[in-house]
């Protein structure tokens, strides 16, 4: 009897663990493979890939020291580029903005029905739409003002059921510090940030 007892506990025991649901592990984060000193928006644009179709589209960098375009990534058709006219207003439409002391800026156009568009930041994120991999995510966050750094608590991303967890940058000027961000950038392109900290602080910096 006792055995028939400790036989049945032992078959409802392995019953209710078949039950269980498994626990996954959380996904650890990696470093983002991407050097600060290799131009990486440069980089991030080649996996640029707008959900909208467009006759024609390109994402290209502008250099005021040499008054040079180079398109970074574009697509449908070329012929239509003789259309956009290269004196824009680079301030209204100019994306990530800076450099010093000379002028630089990413842009995006896009031309439908023969219309030639320059698409300011805040448009950028709807032209980017739906988030396909890590460098569209961080393009995403690059229009916030989080930027990637060589620091790994500005480095670092995850890959989670509904788009990207980030870790990055934002550069202080008053006082000068980097402040580390965990950042959610979902597939839709909603972005949610939530502060991990200062990180460093004064002229060190801007090194």
């Amino acid at each position: 009897m006792r055995t028939l007892i400790i036989l049945l506990l032992l078959i409802v025991s392995s019953c209710t663990k078949k039950d269980e649901p498994k626990i996954q592990k959380p996904i650890k984060f990696q470093k983002i493979n991407y050097s600060l000193a290799n131009s990486y928006l440069d980089s991030l644009a080649k996996k640029i890939n707008p959900n909208r179709k467009y006759q024609y589209w390109q994402y290209a960098r502008y250099k005021s020291s040499m008054l040079r375009h180079t398109i970074l990534n574009e697509s449908g058709d070329t012929l239509l580029r003789k259309k956009i006219d290269r004196e824009f207003d680079k301030i209204k439409y100019g994306i990530f903005k800076g450099g010093h002391p000379f002028f630089s800026c990413y842009y995006a156009i896009t031309i439908e029905n023969g219309k030639v568009n320059y698409i300011n930041e805040e448009e950028f994120r709807g032209f980017l739409g739906t988030i396909d991999n890590l460098e569209e995510a961080m393009l995403l966050a690059e229009t916030y003002d989080y930027s990637l750094d060589s620091d790994i608590r500005g480095s670092e991303y995850r890959e989670v059921e509904n788009g990207f967890e980030l870790h990055l940058m934002r550069f202080n000027d008053n006082p000068l510090s980097k402040e580390s961000f965990e950042i959610e950038v979902s597939q839709n392109g909603i972005l949610k940030a939530k502060s991990r900290g200062i990180y460093c602080k004064g002229q060190k910096c801007r090194e």
